[in-house]
């Protein structure tokens, strides 16, 4: 949920030879700011990605996990 802002700022204190991983939910809220950094890094495909597809907060067939996969679905 990082708005395109925070992102600058971020880039700029992270010095030129550290490595930058980014975690997040493409699937979350967008942020409240300008601008879909995450969704955006991921669309270009620039960098690699990974998708982590197996849920382990909730057993697989909570009401959570099978609504938000109803939601994301469509």
């Amino acid at each position: 949920m990082v708005d395109v802002m925070l992102m600058r700022a971020l880039l700029a204190a992270v010095p030129d030879r550290a490595a930058l991983l980014i975690v997040g939910d493409i699937d979350q809220l967008p942020s409240v700011g300008p601008g879909q950094v995450l969704a955006d890094i991921i669309a270009s495909g620039i960098v690699p990605v990974v998708r982590l597809t197996e849920v382990f907060r909730q057993a697989a067939r909570s009401r959570i996990v099978t609504s938000a996969h109803g939601i994301i679905g469509g």
